[in-house]
Parts: C-alpha cells; sequence; structure tokens
C-alpha cells in the first residue's frame, strides 16, 4: 500500500481516538453532575446524617437553646445536615424517636446531655454500626462516646468575686439539681478566700422554674445574703430581675448574663457548648473517627469561661482575680475539697 493511501485510515484512527477521549471526559463530568463533584463526599453521604436530641425545650436561656446553637454552629462550619429533636424528657422518648431516626439512616447521635447516657447504652449495643455521644454522662461499647468538661474549677473565683461585693459576708447559692450541689466548687473557694463567709443554698429542683426561684431567692434574702450565685438556666432571667428590685448582687450562668443588669451582674460561668459540637463533629469526620470513652474538653478548648467582671469591681480587683487564676492554672493554688 503506499503512504498516501495509509493517510485517510491514520486519520480515521486519530479521530476514533480524539472522540473516545472526549466522550470519557463528557461521562465522567455529567457523574459528577449527577453524584457530586468529590467522589469521596458522595461515597460519605450516609456519614452526614446527625442527629441532636435535647430533653429541654428549646426556648431563650434554657439548656435546650445551646443544643439548637450547636445545630447550627455544626451547618455553618460543616457541610452536613443535622435534625434537632427537642423535649424527650422520659426514655420512652428517647427510645422511640432515636429508633425511627435510625430508620431513617442517622448513623450519628448526638444527646445534648447525661440524661441520655442509658437510652444510648441500650441503642449502641442492639445498633452496632450507629455512633451515640453524649454532652457528660457514661458509655460503655465500643460505638459509644461522653465529651465532657469541667467548668466547675472557675467556680473557686466566682468565690472570690462574691466575698469581695458581699457586705454582710453571707452568699447565696440558687441550685438546679441536688447533683449540681453535690459537684459544686463554690464553697471550697469561699473557704478559701474568705473563710469568714457563709454559704446558703437553696436547691430549685428545675432549670427554668422561675417562680420556684424567686421564693427560693426571698428565703436567702431574709438570711441577709446579698450576693447570689443563681446557676440556673431559663430561670436567671426572674431571677436577675427580683434582683434590680433588691438591689443584690448575682452571678449569671451558661451567657453572659450582665445585659439584663449591668450594675448588679458581678460576672457569669459561660458554658460555649458550641465548641463542644465543633470537637465531636471535627473528630467524627477525621480519618481516625470518635474515640470511644470519655474525651475531656478544656479550657483551651473554649468550652467555659469568664465573663468579663462588671464595673463594679475595680482595676485592682479585676488585676487580682485574673492573677488567682492564672496562679492556678499554673498549679501555684489549691482548694481543700470537703
Amino acid at each position: 500500500m503506499r503512504k498516501t493511501d495509509r493517510q485517510p485510515k491514520n486519520i480515521l484512527i486519530f479521530s476514533l481516538c480524539v472522540a473516545a477521549v472526549l466522550i470519557f471526559v463528557m461521562l465522567y463530568q455529567s457523574s459528577g453532575m449527577l453524584f457530586g463533584k468529590d467522589s469521596d463526599i458522595t461515597e460519605d453521604l450516609p456519614m452526614q446524617k446527625v442527629a441532636i436530641l435535647t430533653s429541654d425545650k428549646i426556648r431563650d436561656q434554657s439548656w435546650g437553646s445551646l443544643a439548637y446553637r450547636g445545630q447550627l454552629k455544626i451547618e455553618e462550619e460543616f457541610d452536613i445536615s443535622t435534625l434537632l429533636v427537642s423535649d424527650l424528657n422520659t426514655q420512652e422518648r428517647m427510645l422511640m424517636a432515636s429508633e425511627k431516626l435510625i430508620r431513617e439512616g442517622v448513623t450519628l447521635f448526638i444527646g445534648h446531655g447525661r440524661e441520655f447516657s442509658e437510652s444510648f447504652t441500650y441503642l449502641a449495643e442492639k445498633h452496632p454500626d450507629v455512633f451515640f455521644v453524649t454532652l457528660h454522662g457514661m458509655g460503655k461499647h465500643k460505638n459509644q462516646a461522653v465529651y465532657t468538661y469541667d467548668q466547675r474549677n472557675l467556680e473557686y473565683f466566682l468565690a472570690l468575686a462574691a466575698s469581695m461585693k458581699s457586705k454582710t459576708k453571707k452568699i447565696g447559692v440558687l441550685e438546679s439539681t441536688k447533683e449540681d450541689k453535690r459537684h459544686s466548687k463554690f464553697k471550697q473557694g469561699l473557704a478559701h478566700y474568705a473563710p469568714e463567709a457563709k454559704v446558703h443554698t437553696q436547691v430549685v429542683n428545675s432549670r427554668d422554674d422561675g417562680r420556684k426561684a424567686v421564693e427560693l431567692m426571698e428565703q436567702l434574702l431574709q438570711k441577709d445574703v446579698d450576693v447570689i450565685y443563681s446557676k440556673g438556666n431559663a430561670f436567671n432571667q426572674d431571677v436577675i430581675d427580683h434582683a434590680k428590685k433588691k438591689g443584690v448582687y448575682v452571678i449569671g450562668y451558661l451567657d453572659d448574663q450582665s445585659y439584663m443588669a449591668k450594675d448588679l451582674v458581678l460576672t457569669s460561668l459561660l458554658n460555649n457548648v458550641t465548641e463542644a459540637y465543633i470537637a465531636i463533629m471535627n473528630d467524627y469526620l477525621s480519618e481516625k473517627g470518635i474515640k470511644a470513652g470519655i474525651n475531656e474538653l478544656t479550657e483551651e478548648d473554649g468550652v467555659y469561661q469568664l465573663a468579663p467582671l462588671g464595673p463594679m469591681f475595680t482595676h485592682e480587683e479585676v488585676e487580682y482575680i485574673m492573677t488567682e487564676i492564672d496562679k492556678f492554672n499554673a498549679g501555684q493554688v489549691s482548694f481543700e475539697e470537703d
């Protein structure tokens, strides 16, 4: 065959090769449009079904509102859709809601509080392919984890702040539960910094019963208490409103509550729970995944801190409190436990 005769055949073969490459590229791109740009993401789609459960109702100043903030933070930071189910205040409701979500493909549950530990322990054994996480609490299975943090060390310095502003040296504490009272470090802090002061404690047995909180607050005021550490969620609004009428100082809880009464709120113990949610999701989406068992978060993780001290403190007083915190963190200050 002459050279000139071979040219049309070579051109045809070359054209077919180019066409094959183009068809392959078009098919690859179309599969990306149909199933997502990143093939790894499509493979991980089941991993993106996350449910957050809370026993509380979602309302301002409530513990449940922090679950909602955690949900928003997750969706802001990660390309993940979440489900939030609230008002699961019985074991039956927790189990029914969880089983329904598992049938819908949820593979990660975050229980907003230790009250989900028992239900999650039962479910974890029954559903080994689903991972269950609680904020605080306990877990014993390989698909269970607890993310916890101990903000109570800062109560030593809340007590210091209270002792500085109490004229009567009688300081009140409104606890949400007996368990909170049992683990509080406020009393030890006061014994260290102001041994002459006396702590009077009342337990509300609720996180949002404002009426009862004010009733118990009145009992504290009758004992000449002039500073109250109010450890409620929703009920702190009522406590601070009553403090305005009585002219007594208050230490807030969960949020910086100085906006309610800047001249009466000494400071607040902040719980930035959203950072715990970020830590959970970072671990969940990491190569190693979530570590089963207890995962301890610290102040460095941003989950808790002291709100700015109010205008009633002098510059020298603020400096002293901050110095004492620094000394404690450096191991230079210790407190006797009960």
